[in-house]
């Protein structure tokens, strides 16, 4: 996957989770907020959303 798409991914994820919040979607307990929340912390960790440079970096910093 590309690093655009995983951002833009995660931007309409924080825009999902601002609606739920906004306007109640059928949530109990905000869980679907949560989620969304919980999917954009795992996106960015996934090797793919950091640029090359700073991957590069990050390995020569090791």
């Amino acid at each position: 996957m590309r690093r655009i798409t995983l951002l833009l991914f995660q931007l309409f994820l924080a825009l999902f989770a601002g609606y739920a919040v906004l306007y109640d979607v059928p949530n109990e307990y905000l869980l679907v907020p949560l989620l969304c929340l919980v999917c954009m912390f795992f996106l960015a960790k996934h090797p793919d959303s950091y640029p090359t440079e700073k991957r590069n970096k990050l390995v020569l910093d090791a």
